[in-house]
């Protein structure tokens, strides 16, 4: 290209020299090349020549193709170029336009053309996001690219319009000590609700001291995000000093706002999917577990995990409802510390108007309910309580309880579905368990006697002695027949008779310890399991039960009272037998034993007496 201003100068006698200067992009020229007198002074050369004019020593010619190019020529001397001069100059010009245009490009990419080509990156990076938090970090450290700035605010509006940071990020002045928080104080708190309420963008200049972190003027650009005709967050940036921004930069953050805006809600959108795709797996997994469940505590774990999980809530906890009762039993806790078991219903009117109404429940600490749970959040510095009823067969049989401790939450209608949704599931098979369970209860027990049945020692016995031969613990085998038993049927009839030995039955529930095992053997005679027992305790136990038989008074149809004996055998595992059936017959032998000894005793199956003679009171 030089060479080009070489010939040029010799063909028209431009002594003075040759420049040729481009359009940057903003409307300044850019030296290009240069030749001769002017190659050392070029912007010189053409202030000379703006205040001589083309008659005077010099001559611009444009550059075709080129916009905003100029070629400058001068003479030291010899008058003005002539036309003909001109015409062999517009040759030359022609050649370095082809030249020249490979220099336009990287001129024309400065300045403006920068600052959209900056922009197009942000925005193509934008695109591979799959996140709002990404998004609002590309975004703020986007903007020093395009714009001069201290510092870059992303503010996006919550479920109930309230403005929450996404992101932050400052320039050099906060490269150790960090962007303080917006402040939402003062001016600030102006503009910012101007951009939001009305959704206009704000140039505020000469801001004045904006906290103890910003101290000395400030100005601040803010530009609203729009989805769907309204205001779904704010774009801030702040400068050091005033007069920094102006109309320019505005109308460059505007063009990022709204690609932030899209990259915003893609996010969204994709996030949402992932969302929809885990609560579909929530709903799947609470399906299989409520079809085969057969533990309430192992369905309810499952459904406090994955409720919270689709709920982005902080806690869960699931509880039944205890039928007939004021309370609700916990089952699960999911995120929640805590040992209470049982909730007492009088003391929470939400809950118990959640399962009286079948209705969901939310309670925000923030807002002016002075009710007990909402004085309870407070009070434990929580944010949020939602309560979703569990129902089944339009019957309300449970509550789930979701917790918000680091911010209010309000969920979205998917998500509110979702929740109740697998709510709905899990009642149903919380139900399942509970019904499933009555009828094994039933088939356990004596309806009699309100003990379990002779089928259900038997599978038990065998369970245990299974149990007791791999730990090598011990096992009692206590079995009890009453004494002068069967007159009571006969002088007063089989109703009396099953009157007493329920109330016996009762009698020996009462005496035992929380994981004894008692059922009717039949007729008139009750065995009771006492797993990891030794002989000792065994004796203590059977001492206690024989002695509640024999104290008892059993009041008749009739109005009088009566009072049975017991005659009793201990059998241990495994000094007196090794299978069921060898203790219940070394039991069995002991007992008979008693009973030809008198009665109103125990005997062990060696024959030993254990108690003498047991008096009634």
């Amino acid at each position: 290209m030089t060479a080009v201003l070489d010939e040029l100068c010799r063909a028209v006698a431009a002594d003075g020299g040759a420049a040729l200067y481009l359009d940057d992009g903003e409307g300044a020229l850019q030296l290009v090349a240069s030749t001769g007198h002017g190659s050392g002074r070029p912007p010189g050369l053409i202030d000379r020549l703006r205040g001589h004019g083309n008659d005077r020593g010099g001559l611009m010619l444009s550059v075709p193709g080129l916009s905003g190019g100029l070629v400058v020529l001068a003479r030291k001397s010899g008058g003005g170029f002539t036309q003909q001069d001109r015409t062999v100059a517009r040759l030359y010009v022609r050649r370095l336009a082809e030249d020249g245009a490979t220099v336009a490009a990287p001129l024309a990419s400065s300045g403006w053309t920068r600052q959209l080509e900056a922009i197009q990156r942000i925005g193509a990076r934008l695109s591979r996001l799959g996140s709002v938090e990404e998004v609002g970090a590309t975004i703020c450290s986007g903007t020093f690219e395009v714009i001069d700035h201290d510092e870059a605010h992303l503010l996006l509006a919550d479920e109930r319009a309230y403005l929450q940071p996404i992101a932050v990020a400052g320039g050099a002045v906060y490269e150790t000590s960090g962007v303080p928080p917006l402040p939402y104080d003062g001016p600030v708190a102006v503009h910012i609700a101007r951009a939001l309420g009305a959704g206009v963008p704000i140039l505020a200049r000469d801001l004045p001291d904006l906290g103890a972190a910003r101290s000395g003027p400030h100005s601040m650009l803010i530009v609203p995000l729009h989805h769907e005709l309204r205001v779904s967050g704010l774009l801030c940036l702040i400068a050091r000093g005033g007069q920094r921004f102006d109309e320019d930069d505005l109308r460059l953050l505007q063009i990022l706002s709204d690609q932030a805006s899209v990259a915003i809600e893609n996010a969204r959108l994709l996030n949402g999917r992932d969302e929809l795709v885990q609560e579909l797996s929530g709903l799947l997994d609470i399906s299989e577990a409520a079809g085969a469940a057969s533990d309430e505590k192992q369905l309810a774990t499952l459904l406090a995990a994955r409720i919270r999980a689709a709920s982005r809530m902080d806690g869960a906890l699931v509880s039944r409802w205890e039928e007939g009762s004021t309370v609700l039993r916990v089952l699960s806790r999911d995120g929640i510390a805590g040992s209470d078991e049982l909730i007492e219903l009088a003391e929470s009117p939400a809950r118990w108007g959640v399962l009286r109404d079948g209705r969901t429940a939310v309670i925000q600490a923030d807002s002016r309910d002075n009710g007990v749970e909402a004085t309870q959040l407070r009070e434990s510095d929580a944010k949020t309580l939602i309560l979703l009823p569990l129902s089944a067969g339009g019957r309300t049989v449970g509550l789930v309880e979701l917790i918000a401790r680091a911010a209010p939450r309000v969920l979205g209608e998917s998500q509110m579905n979702a929740c109740e949704a697998m709510a709905s599931l899990a009642a149903t098979g919380l139900e399942k368990v509970r019904l499933v369970e009555q009828l094994r209860n039933a088939a356990d027990m004596d309806l009699v006697t309100g003990v379990h049945n002779h089928r259900y020692l038997q599978e038990r016995l065998r369970q245990e002695v299974a149990r007791s031969a791999r730990s090598h613990s011990p096992l009692a085998v206590l079995m009890m027949d009453l004494d002068r038993f069967k007159p009571i049927n006969d002088r007063h009839g089989h109703a009396d008779g099953d009157r007493v030995l329920h109330n016996i039955g009762a009698t020996i529930k009462a005496e035992l310890r929380s994981h004894d095992i008692v059922a009717r053997y039949g007729g008139d005679e009750f065995v009771v399991l006492m797993p990891d027992t030794s002989a000792e305790h065994a004796e203590l136990v059977a001492r206690r039960v024989v002695s509640g038989i024999l104290q008892g008074r059993h009041e008749l149809s009739d109005g009088s009272h009566v009072s049975v004996g017991v005659s009793a055998g201990l059998a241990i595992y495994p000094a007196d037998g090794r299978t069921s059936a060898q203790l219940l017959q070394a039991a069995d032998a002991a007992m008979y034993g008693a009973k030809r000894s008198g009665g109103r005793q125990i005997e062990r199956s060696s024959a030993r007496p254990l108690v003498e003679a047991i008096t009634a009171n």
